[in-house]
């Protein structure tokens, strides 16, 4: 310890001696670790961090069913809710199922109602998160039956406080929403939002209540809205039993779903040529609890994905030039180290000095690049997570971790450079004549440096022009009309 702190002071005042020097490396390193902080602020909530409470989620899956049409295989994760029981009934390796999606719906009366998101769940959707209620009770399955459930709803946190002032006499009060006038009995605790992080619901109701509503707007002949498989319009989570593996759950899925597509077809009897169940290849995926990374990926998860790539290139781009930037200061050095050799220094001691010194910049470099990432980082996270609040970088432990990693890998790749020039050093020649025996050893070492940046620069280059030309390609697309003028209209 004792050493470690007297090569920090050395550091320090060396970097303190040459505040150009220590400013160009911190801001170099900046970029790339910010860059790498910013994308991953975005890219974790999109396809790694698992929602808030929510237990086990190892265990935890969506359904997807997939299904083979002409050749080509067609994955969904909507289901009927008429599947939803069927899967629930049919299937055994699982201890919990539930049913769920959300609506942007009229929430309030007269002028003063809203549109906001609601989460409609079936009551064993909270039997999946340690969640306990902030005031009051989450609705029971007695209340969530068909052929309508009760008009039930619990608050969202937020809702609680922006429209109510965290009132605790809300409970029994009314509430409308939609068509249905709906009595809270409930407040969801702080920070709960189910399966939505970006954009909270302000309640959560039963999802019979809302089945029968809407079922009483979309008729089917002869069928009722939870026994139709004509309608499709939920997603479905399930949780696998302790021990049971993921194989073992498709499997379970997957001739839960055979069943079904049978009992479906019954109802079909007469309905036309139906098409072979052996060509159709019905089967069940449990696959990720997070919706990006199913197996239908949206938009912004494939341009999350590859701008990490870039951001990583980014990272090291700015190493190999903080390398080549502190294989320089060295190489300006070579007397001074000489000397310390020459005085007894270890090589190790000297290399461990080297290595404080490009890890203290790399430490300058991470805070500097955690303000990259919170201010300059806000137009791909606008972008990406468009209904998102908040995606804070200061205050996300995850985010700060990750920064904290890379700037320490940061600091060691860097002083790598350096280090191995200290281990060729010759002694003699260094004390005779300093810098100058140095131009072939520095030469091959720093051009290295030099192609790897250009080669990884190049990289870059190309995929910004394929990119600009693809957005070029897309707004120059002939529509067939004029869409100046065209606007879409949703009530």
């Amino acid at each position: 310890m004792e050493a470690f702190t007297q090569d920090l002071r050395y550091a320090v005042r060396g970097l303190l001696g040459r505040p150009g020097f220590t400013i160009g490396v911190a801001l170099t390193l900046a970029i790339g670790i910010g860059a790498n902080a910013a994308m991953f602020s975005v890219a974790d909530r999109l396809l790694f961090r698992p929602p808030s409470f929510l237990k086990d989620p190892d265990r935890v899956h969506r359904v997807y069913l997939a299904d083979t049409y002409r050749g080509k295989e067609y994955t969904s994760g909507a289901v009927q809710y008429a599947r939803f029981r069927d899967l629930t009934a049919w299937t055994s390796r699982f201890d919990r199922t539930a049913e769920f999606t959300s609506r942007h719906l009229a929430v309030g009366v007269g002028a003063d109602a809203l549109e906001m998101q609601i989460g409609v769940v079936s009551a064993s959707f909270f039997g999946f998160f340690d969640a306990p209620p902030a005031l009051g009770r989450y609705f029971t399955s007695a209340e969530d039956t068909v052929p309508a459930g009760a008009a039930v709803a619990v608050l969202g946190f937020g809702y609680w406080q922006t429209h109510y002032g965290g009132r605790r006499d809300v409970l029994g009060t009314t509430v409308q929403v939609g068509a249905t006038l709906y009595t809270v009995i409930g407040v969801a605790p702080k920070g709960f939002a189910g399966l939505w992080p970006g954009e909270p619901p302000a309640l959560y109701v039963p999802i019979t209540t809302y089945g029968a509503e809407m079922g009483a707007t979309i008729r089917i002949p002869g069928e009722s809205w939870w026994s139709t498989y004509r309608w499709t319009w939920a997603s479905m989570l399930v949780r696998r039993k302790p021990g049971v593996k993921l194989r073992e759950a498709d499997a379970d899925l997957t001739s839960a779903y055979l069943r079904s597509v049978e009992a479906d077809r019954a109802t079909r009897s007469g309905a036309g040529d139906l098409t072979p169940l052996a060509l159709m290849r019905p089967h069940g995926i449990a696959g990720s609890v997070l919706e990006e990374r199913g197996p239908n990926a949206s938009a912004e998860a494939k341009v999350a994905t590859w701008l990490t790539g870039v951001a990583l290139i980014v990272w090291l781009i700015a190493c190999a030039n903080v390398a080549n930037l502190l294989l320089a200061r060295a190489l300006q050095r070579r007397r001074e180290i000489a000397v310390r050799l020459a005085l007894g220094v270890s090589r190790s001691r000297l290399a461990l000095q080297l290595l404080t010194e490009s890890v203290l910049l790399a430490g300058l470099g991470g805070i500097a690049g955690l303000l990259v990432a919170q201010w300059g980082g806000a137009i791909l996270r606008a972008t990406l997570l468009q209904r998102s609040a908040e995606a804070p970088v200061l205050t996300d432990p995850r985010t700060v971790i990750l920064v904290g990693i890379v700037t320490l890998l940061a600091g060691l790749l860097t002083g790598l450079a350096p280090i191995f020039q200290t281990r060729h050093a010759d002694l003699t020649q260094d004390l005779k004549s300093g810098v100058r025996e140095g131009a072939i050893h520095r030469s091959r070492t720093r051009v290295g440096l030099l192609v790897l940046q250009g080669a990884l620069s190049v990289v870059l280059l190309v995929g910004a022009g394929l990119f600009v030309r693809s957005l070029r390609h897309v707004q120059t697309t002939p529509l067939g009309y004029t869409a100046d003028s065209v606007l879409v209209v949703e009530l």
